[in-house]
């Protein structure tokens, strides 16, 4: 099943909604990054240029990964009408670590004064870059989960569905 849905991913319509997903994720990322430290000049500053490369990395990393668990998902559930095992908990688990992730504090605070909780979120060192590493191994895990889904799924496709 996992075959099938990765070659309907480099369909045209499916490249385009994992570009769509990437750019955005990808923005956004960077907008906290910049949020975090108030600019992009500030962020090089205080960082220094490896650091911030680093950061840039796991940005990257992050979006592709989470845009390609996204498109998959998409993709099984257009051919087969389910969707994988915990494929619509998983990315919003992963949104709300990231908030707390980039270190972005009106996000956060926003976001934690809306469920109740009040306090002042803890910077930690190298701009964040632990919660960074420990969002890309929730994805990393969310992505094997993912794939084993859509692999291992009792579904089967819809002879009209497949297009070759």
């Amino acid at each position: 099943m996992l075959s099938v849905v990765w070659k309907e991913q480099f369909k045209r319509n499916n490249l385009i909604v994992f570009a769509v997903i990437f750019i955005l994720l990808q923005t956004l990322y960077a907008m906290f990054d910049i949020l975090s430290f108030g600019s992009l000049s500030a962020m090089i500053g205080e960082l220094g240029g490896g650091l911030f490369a680093v950061h840039i990395t796991l940005n990257i990393l992050m979006a592709t990964m989470t845009s390609i668990m996204v498109s998959l998902s998409q993709i099984k559930l257009k051919l087969t009408k389910s969707e994988p095992r915990g494929a619509t908990s998983i990315p919003v688990i992963s949104f709300i670590f990231a908030l707390l992730t980039f270190g972005c504090a009106p996000c956060v605070v926003a976001f934690l004064a809306a469920v109740g909780i009040a306090f002042t979120p803890i910077v930690l060192p190298m701009g964040n870059l632990m919660w960074k590493v420990a969002l890309l191994a929730f994805i990393a895990l969310s992505m094997i989960y993912i794939l084993y889904s859509i692999d291992k799924g009792a579904c089967k496709i819809k002879p009209e569905k497949m297009q070759t």
